[in-house]
């Protein structure tokens, strides 16, 4: 019951201000309040729709033949040039391709001849000329119509920066005009003097107010309209608190994900901000009713409710983002301590920005002295530097002693890296607003503490739509989704591909959100949304760069002409390879080099025709091709050789798909050719990249380049005891009895060479050369076991040590006889 009385509220609350809105609109609401006159219509003749155009812009240059233009109305002149100028391109864009028709007509229907110079030239055919004639005028018409378009262009652009230009100094007259400093005491000696008499103005004011309210407040009506204000103010009151009722608190039962989260800080921050706001609605609609008509009551009643204002959307905006006590349905990754220390500082920043409005607007309602208003804006200022810096450097440097729940960081500096780059900016736009307030120039300090807030207002509805975006994409497209089962059961998306189409459709929401939130930050700076929007326009109908007009449209048509093109090819190439070459009698090398051929062929043809689309001729690629050929001389001749050499290994075929190949003292089978490198899968399962230039120049071994039957040779020992005509009968009939051998050419045996042991080869071959070595191991087995089986040894004979006493006696014999001993020498 609680959660239907808060909705009835809630739609109580937006239908109260609207009606008071219903109530106060002019009576002619049809009247265009542009000033600028009625567009004709699309289907108007092109002469037509210019002769408007330039109407119109001519009453534009009027406008801003005055000197002293105000700011509000040059937004409307700016606004007012945006149809014009699409209206022009449009003509623009219709006329161009009926121009290049009409060229390419009168092509076809050459010349006409020359009967000076040749007299006898055939008559040329009547009907001939007569088309060539109505093709020139039509021509001349759309060659008109053009130049017309561009100079109501230029002149539509033109004007549009001389608005810019303007504005741009109107705002930074205001903005940065210098004066006299927030500490000087020459000002505060000033304020002194006038403030006795702009607080009697300001009393003035307010009796005014009870006077117009006094005479409003008869009888039964000020009975009523006390009624009405109690309970506009109880049903306020009783309606945040239900709503705070209403906000989880708790950690949820169910898993919490990214949608969840968001939606629930998107409603909360919606259901606090509602209340207040349609009471607020509500209160001005009943002072209206009561019939205060005093002009400037009523604007100071504007401003003390668009203050409210501010200040119920920050307190939403908080419950929203922050969630100081609601630490499971924080969208953002904060402390507890972080968050509502944020949210504290923030609202006290927007409470004393918010009470320096009001003293600012109700000095200018009772005309108070520059003084005042000079220290009254520089004075708030000042606080709010001075507030946003202790706040920060609370919030930055305070330790915790108790760790947080949910086991988040307890200090700002040890969270998300985006904080920096944030503080960073914070610090720097509170030295500014101080230093401009001290410095003299008041103005700036002011708009630079609006512009945070608006900052801050910007930054935290794209957060909290991003958040939304995202958690969005993630639920809608995750794979047992209701959306990804109804794709994946009408066109076939796979779940990758549903992924991939999930995440680029959140990053193109977050470029739109992010170009949005762009334009409003930068909108209060003099950059307004029409500059984007015509610098977008001229981009989208149409940029000359040279001799070649580049424009948005034409490059997106050619995006999705490459895309058709490409998606043929593939389709083409997916039907020769799976379909059509598979029942035909071609190697598989042929059929892979047919198949690459058709999609290079197809890939080129397809981007041809998209260049020339977006204007870029065949000539034109012709001339970036001879200068590229310069670089290609240069550093590109690899990746042209290794290109080159790819063409060639298809179409020549001596390296196939599925061959044995060695090269570079790697074998491996040839997995795949490519335009610049061919893959080969080694024994060990690893593939190794070969250049194309490589496999061309250098020498390759392959094993099956004409059929894949492949040699086994087995070198067999046996002892010098054994049968040579047995080992060979023995090797030839094992060989024979193994089923992958061939019978032809037949398995033989060699005799090869007697040394320590016989030594014999056994030669046969397989059908297959991948099976080579499977069959040469189980050769092996079965001669084991024959050579076991039939007494054959194939160890070698082993040495047996010497015995010295055996030996001694021929070694004496053998040794040399003693030399004769020489005689001594008589006396």
């Amino acid at each position: 019951m609680t959660r239907w009385l808060a909705a009835l509220f809630l739609i109580f609350s937006l239908v109260v201000p609207a009606l008071a809105g219903e109530a106060r609109s002019p009576a002619a609401a049809g009247t265009s309040t542009t000033g600028v006159e009625a567009q004709p219509a699309p289907n108007a003749p092109p002469s037509d729709r210019l002769d408007a155009a330039k109407a119109a812009l001519d009453k534009i240059a009027a406008a801003l033949a005055v000197e002293t233009v105000p700011d509000a109305d040059l937004v409307k002149l700016r606004g007012d040039i945006d149809p014009v100028l699409t209206q022009v391109l449009g003509v623009a864009v219709e006329v161009t391709p009926k121009q290049a028709a009409i060229k390419l007509r009168l092509e076809q229907l050459g010349a006409p001849p020359e009967k000076d110079a040749n007299p006898q030239a055939p008559t040329e055919d009547p009907k001939v000329t007569q088309d060539r004639t109505e093709q020139l005028k039509l021509q001349a018409t759309f060659d008109d119509l053009a130049k017309r378009a561009k100079l109501l262009q230029v002149q539509a652009e033109q004007m549009a920066a001389q608005i810019g230009d303007r504005r741009r100094a109107l705002f930074t007259n205001s903005v940065f005009q210098g004066g006299q400093s927030i500490v000087s005491p020459a000002l505060w000696l000033d304020v002194a003097q006038e403030a006795p008499r702009d607080l009697a103005s300001t009393a003035e004011i307010f009796t005014e107010l009870l006077r117009q309210l006094k005479y409003g407040l008869t009888g039964s009506k000020a009975a009523l309209a006390l009624a009405l204000l109690a309970l506009i103010v109880l049903s306020a009151v009783w309606a945040v608190l239900a709503i705070m009722r209403v906000l989880p608190k708790a950690k949820p039962h169910r898993e919490l994900n990214a949608l969840r989260v968001s939606f629930a800080a998107l409603w909360s921050g919606v259901a606090v901000m509602i209340p207040p706001l349609g009471a607020i609605g509500a209160v001005f609609a009943l002072v209206d009713w009561l019939g205060v008509s005093d002009p400037q009551l009523r604007r100071l009643g504007l401003n003390l409710i668009a203050v409210m204002v501010r200040l119920a959307v920050t307190a939403g905006m908080i419950t929203a983002i922050l969630a100081p006590f609601r630490s499971f349905w924080r969208p953002i990754d904060l402390s507890d301590r972080v968050a509502r220390r944020l949210a504290r500082l923030i609202f006290v920043l927007m409470g004393v920005a918010s009470i320096g409005k009001v003293v600012e607007v109700l000095a200018e309602t009772v005309g108070a002295s520059l003084q005042v208003s000079v220290a009254a804006r520089g004075l708030f200022a000042l606080l709010v530097g001075l507030i946003l810096a202790r706040g920060l450097y609370g919030i930055i440097l305070s330790p915790d002693t108790k760790p947080e729940t949910a086991g988040r960081p307890s200090n700002i500096v040890d969270e998300s890296p985006f904080w920096a780059p944030i503080r960073l900016l914070a610090w720097l736009a509170t030295f500014a607003i101080i230093g401009a307030a001290v410095s003299g120039y008041v103005a700036l300090s002011a708009f630079l503490v609006t512009q945070m807030a608006w900052m801050a207002f910007v930054g935290g509805v794209l957060f909290l739509l991003l958040k939304l975006s995202d958690g969005g994409m993630e639920q809608a497209f995750r794979p047992n989704s209701r959306m990804s089962r109804s794709l994946t059961a009408t066109i076939g998306v796979g779940r990758e591909s549903l992924q991939q189409i999930g995440v680029l459709l959140s990053g193109l929401t977050t470029v739109s959100l992010s170009a949005a939130a762009v334009m409003l930050v930068l909108f209060p700076w003099g950059v307004q949304s029409h500059d984007m929007i015509g610098a977008a326009q001229s981009l989208f109908f149409g940029v000359k760069i040279g001799d070649v007009t580049i424009s948005l449209s034409s490059v997106v048509l050619a995006l999705v002409y490459f895309a058709v093109g490409y998606g043929l090819t593939r389709a083409v190439r997916n039907w020769l390879e799976n379909r059509y070459l598979p029942l035909t009698q071609l190697d598989q090398g042929l059929r892979d080099a047919i198949s690459a051929s058709v999609g290079y062929l197809g890939l080129g043809v397809t981007l041809a025709l998209a260049l020339s689309y977006v204007g870029i001729s065949l000539d034109k690629l012709a001339l970036v091709a001879g200068a590229l050929s310069v670089g290609i001389g240069l550093g590109l001749q690899g990746v042209v050789a290794n290109f080159v050499s790819g063409l060639i290994i298809m179409w020549e075929r001596a390296i196939r798909v599925g061959d044995l190949v060695v090269v570079g003292g790697e074998t491996g089978t040839v997995r795949r050719i490519n335009i610049r490198a061919t893959e080969i899968q080694t024994a060990d399962r690893a593939t190794t990249i070969v250049p194309n230039g490589n496999m061309i120049t250098g020498v390759v071994k392959n094993f099956v380049r004409m059929d894949r039957v492949g040699r086994v040779v087995i070198p067999v020992q046996a002892t010098w005891d054994a049968d040579p005509e047995k080992v060979r009968e023995i090797l030839v009939d094992t060989a024979r009895a193994h089923e992958e051998v061939v019978g032809f050419p037949s398995p033989f045996a060699l005799f090869v060479r007697f040394s320590a042991m016989l030594e014999f080869e056994l030669y046969c071959f397989v059908e297959d050369v991948d099976r080579a070595a499977r069959v040469r191991s189980d050769l092996h087995f079965a001669i084991f076991r024959a050579f076991a089986e039939a007494g054959l040894k194939m160890n070698p004979p082993t040495s047996t040590p010497l015995d010295a006493s055996v030996i001694e006696p021929l070694l004496r014999a053998l040794a040399p006889p003693p030399p004769p001993e020489p005689k001594e020498r008589e006396n």
